[in-house]
């Protein structure tokens, strides 16, 4: 499938095969499940960092005040 073929302008009347319903619904579908796919993962990271973060209050709030990995991190 070349560019070339996309870029012809024959969407008119006269065109006997629709090609820009089901190459838009093939897009709109593609780019939907990977905007799905990223916003999960996105919510994943967010969770972990959440959670990391919890755990580094309560170990300084129950120690000494040092990070539970040993390094202050800005």
């Amino acid at each position: 499938m070349g560019f070339e073929y996309l870029a012809q302008a024959e969407f008119g009347p006269e065109r006997d095969q629709a090609l820009a319903g089901p190459l838009g619904l093939f897009i709109t579908v593609f780019l939907v499940v990977v905007t799905i796919f990223l916003i999960r993962g996105m919510n994943k990271h967010v969770r972990r960092l959440n959670e990391r973060l919890d755990r580094e209050a309560a170990a300084e709030a129950a120690g000494d005040g040092a990070p539970e990995s040993g390094a202050d991190r800005a």
